[in-house]
């Protein structure tokens, strides 16, 4: 574990900084929250210097004082451009992205440069997090991803942070570091930040579950209409804003000028509703959130208009990208606090 990560450090950090849980708004950089130490490599070159130093008085060796002393302004002009390279950084949250159980949650920071110098191998880490999805997993917790960015002169950049999640829930943002070694890995300068945000872990879905248990609908046994996903073809209107390029004629637009976009026939199977209890009981608790979860992603991919019912809450009918992050977000926060 490196010195940065260990707890005591991250600890002492605090004390120094004044800093307590999760920070709001725009964090600074300054000089209270960058740290430095010299690396491994560092301390090595420390001591070459130093039997340099020790050979050339001994030997009474004219460069070799000279050779000595140039080697360590070197080392401390490059501690000053490795602070330099962290300091007046700013930090804003910008969002999280949710995720299934077993992916990568991504958490986005936008990080501000006012100075004319830009900055280079900014290494953003997140650190292991006390929290119940992680303790879930064991002692043999997945090495998080290291995120490397350079931010332009007077400028800003988005930085994407990925933690690995295993099981379904409410995620924050574990304490991120912020490190670097240019430009010569003599010293590494680190601060700590922790973002305002929040990812949802969603089930993992079931992989091989049964088809959907549908209700038929009340109107009649089967309604059809035209739609650009479907199960027959029947046509081609006019490309417009929004329908997807993968169902875009190309061959008619290699020979106009105008696009057009396949038409199926598509034909409607009434509605479904997801009921935990209804689930086969031979599953246990999280099988059967699993199994909804994949019902959910069936029944969007289908278009089939779907209702979700839960102990505590249910949700109505309804079909679209709001539906179903409504309904995979009750999933994951079924009996959670």
């Amino acid at each position: 574990m490196s010195i940065t990560a260990h707890p005591l450090a991250i600890k002492i950090g605090d004390m120094i900084g004044g800093r307590r849980g999760v920070e709001h708004g725009e964090v600074v950089l300054d000089r209270r929250r960058v740290y430095i130490l010299p690396t491994r490599a560092g301390i090595l070159s420390a001591a070459a210097v130093l039997m340099m130093l020790f050979g050339s008085i001994n030997y009474m060796l004219q460069l070799g004082f000279l050779l000595t002393f140039l080697v360590a302004s070197m080392a401390l002009v490059a501690m000053y451009h490795t602070h330099r390279n962290l300091a007046r950084l700013t930090l804003t949250a910008h969002r999280a992205e949710n995720v299934f159980a077993g992916d990568l949650a991504t958490f986005e920071i936008t990080v501000h440069n006012p100075t004319p110098e830009a900055r280079y191998s900014l290494e953003f880490e997140p650190l292991q997090p006390a929290h119940p999805l992680f303790e879930a997993v064991g002692p043999d917790l997945p090495v998080q991803p290291v995120t490397d960015a350079d931010i332009p002169a007077a400028g800003s950049r988005e930085v994407r942070v990925a933690v690995s999640t295993k099981a379904r829930g409410r995620l924050p943002c574990p304490r991120l570091r912020i490190e670097t070694r240019f430009p010569f890995g003599l010293w590494q300068a680190w601060s700590y930040y922790t973002p305002p945000l929040t990812a949802i872990v969603y089930p993992a879905p079931e992989d091989g579950a049964p088809e959907l248990p549908m209700v038929a609908s009340a109107d009649a046994e089967q309604e059809t209409g035209l739609a650009v996903a479907g199960d027959e073809f029947a046509g081609v209107r006019p490309y417009r804003t929004g329908d997807p390029l993968k169902r875009v004629a190309w061959r008619l637009a290699a020979r106009s000028d105008e696009l057009t976009v396949k038409l199926f026939e598509s034909y409607s199977q009434g509605e479904v509703v997801l009921e935990l209890g209804a689930v086969d009981e031979s599953l246990n608790a999280e099988q059967k959130l699993s199994r909804l979860c994949r019902w959910v992603l069936m029944a969007e991919a289908a278009q089939v208009r779907y209702a979700l019912s839960l102990p505590e809450l249910r949700i109505d009918f309804g079909l679209g990208a709001e539906q179903r992050d409504r309904c995979l977000t009750a999933l994951a926060l079924h009996g959670r606090s």
